[in-house]
């Protein structure tokens, strides 16, 4: 822009810092539990959208995402199988009697 003589002012706000939750106990008891349920263990991913994790993560927690598979997540029409809901719970339990054994 200066080198076509725009005058600007940039401001932002940062709403949330992104955070990354290293590999262990946590992360190891959600990958075991999808791969009982799917038969595939999952691929630890930074990728997606906003998450609501950036607020979590500052406070020294570990911070792992499960949650259904949603093409139409916040579209017209949003909706999830009742199948994958089934699925997600058992995940869940799995990774409640791992963490609490």
């Amino acid at each position: 822009l200066r080198r076509h003589g725009v005058r600007y002012t940039l401001e932002w706000f940062v709403s949330g810092e992104p955070f990354h939750t290293a590999p262990g106990r946590l992360s190891d008891a959600v990958a075991e539990a999808v791969a009982q349920v799917t038969g595939t263990r999952p691929r630890l991913s930074t990728g997606g959208g906003t998450s609501d994790g950036r607020f979590i993560a500052p406070l020294g927690a570990q911070v792992v995402e499960l949650g259904v598979v949603n093409a139409s997540i916040h579209k017209v029409n949003e909706c999830v199988r009742v199948s994958d809901i089934d699925a997600l719970h058992r995940m869940y339990v799995n990774v409640l009697r791992a963490l609490l054994a």
